[in-house]
């Protein structure tokens, strides 16, 4: 009788947890184990923060209207001279949930204007100074 009770206490907490994970969803990161339970593995920075809630992604493009070259950033970035997008940022699509800021000089620093969640920039011209010189980009 006893074995029986914490099988059921185990079953009860089990079926607790599947569903603060969201087993039979579309949850990143969660895929049922052998005994039905829910294993979350996080393997990356951008699966921890999407985990948490926080999607920081956010695709920027070399050209106008989303065109040329291009690349995604997934995190802060306080000086894009070490990555080779220095002064080339021309439009952006904000991939993620959290509004992104980006900065005329490195150490978010100089002219800025932020990107809301979900949404897109054509023309970074359209904002005062920047025009081709981002040096740095900031989720908030």
């Amino acid at each position: 009788m006893m074995k029986q009770n914490v099988a059921m206490s185990l079953g009860v907490v089990a079926l607790s947890v599947a569903g603060l994970v969201g087993v039979g969803s579309a949850t990143a990161g969660a895929a049922p184990s052998q005994g039905g339970a829910v294993q979350v593995a996080a393997d990356s920075h951008a699966d921890i923060a999407a985990a948490k809630g926080r999607v920081t992604k956010v695709k920027v493009y070399e050209d106008a209207n989303f065109n040329g070259s291009n690349t995604i950033f997934t995190e802060n970035m306080k000086n894009l001279k070490k990555d080779g997008w220095n002064d080339k940022i021309s439009s952006a699509k904000n991939l993620g949930n959290r509004s992104v800021t980006f900065y005329q000089h490195a150490g978010y620093e100089g002219a800025h204007f932020t990107l809301p969640a979900r949404l897109s920039e054509s023309k970074f011209s359209s904002h005062h100074h920047m025009h081709d010189s981002t040096t740095s980009v900031r989720f908030n």
